[in-house]
């Protein structure tokens, strides 16, 4: 881990023009995102900020797994959006374009890790770092594919079916999902280990563990999304809905905590995720 190190500082500590490259980028991707409608304006600026924070303390890792986060879920929220988009709507509290708040949720966790990165140079943290992306990668995933199952979810609390895109609701396709969205970032950070001079059976481990730690995510959003996460019963249809209101009226609290809702789960999934998968390196 030592080289994989030194290669982070020295991408801290580089040159001016290396460090407005990447401002650069950051500004670049946040625009596309905004003008492709991927992400409201203060999600935008939320973004580049987080982008740019997560590069100042990293290095170009940090920010090449925002990166494969951002595009792949992107192109995934996309995919076959016709079908998915009156699923979303009638079940989730919010559709449509990712808000300020949904970017905290997916890339607070890793923020909160690699602060301690840059403070300590502690290689465990790039490793922490890496899993909360791959357990937001492999949730995310999971929602865009597993939606699209052919088989009724079940709940992973009570293994009864739900209705498809309700949170807690797990299934074959969504599980194999999830495991694809975490080892694409795992990988990612294997090929950035390997072009720092970094190989071996402890890279390999550590491409296993952010796998792990990914589908440890996924699997705990589904759970919290079963147990803990507000469900209502809609005033119009009569069906659970994760929406606390539909058309300006309230619905009514059918299950779950009022205050605990999809951005509450991922926020917390992956950054227990992120911190078990951190534990378990410093064991080491």
């Amino acid at each position: 881990m030592e080289n994989l190190t030194q290669y982070s500082l020295a991408a801290q500590t580089g040159s001016t023009l290396e460090h407005v490259i990447y401002i650069f980028l950051s500004l670049a991707v946040s625009v596309f995102a905004l003008r492709r409608n991927a992400l409201t304006l203060s999600a935008a600026l939320g973004a580049f900020f987080l982008a740019v924070a997560l590069y100042l303390a990293g290095g170009p890792l940090f920010f090449i797994l925002l990166m494969v986060f951002f595009f792949s879920s992107t192109f995934l929220s996309h995919f076959k959006a016709s079908l998915k988009d009156p699923i979303e709507v009638r079940m989730h509290a919010k559709s449509g374009p990712r808000d300020l708040v949904q970017v905290g949720a997916n890339g607070g966790a890793a923020l909160i890790m690699a602060i301690p990165f840059a403070l300590s140079q502690n290689p465990a943290y790039l490793v922490a770092v890496a899993a909360s992306f791959a357990a937001c990668n492999a949730d995310t995933w999971a929602s865009e594919i597993g939606i699209l199952s052919k088989k009724a979810p079940v709940s992973l609390l009570t293994l009864k079916p739900v209705s498809p895109g309700l949170s807690g609701g797990v299934s074959p396709l969504g599980f194999l999902a999830s495991l694809g969205g975490s080892a694409v970032v795992a990988l990612t950070y294997g090929l950035y280990q390997l072009a720092a001079g970094n190989s071996g059976v402890l890279l390999l481990m550590q491409i296993l563990m952010i796998t792990f730690g990914g589908l440890l995510g996924s699997v705990l959003d589904s759970f919290m999304g079963a147990a803990f996460q507000a469900k209502y019963i809609s005033h119009e249809t009569g069906e659970l809905t994760e929406k606390p209101v539909d058309n300006n009226k309230p619905n009514q609290l059918y299950s779950g905590l009022a205050f605990v809702n999809n951005d509450f789960v991922n926020f917390a999934s992956s950054l227990l995720a992120a911190s078990l998968v951190l534990l378990f390196v410093q064991l080491q």
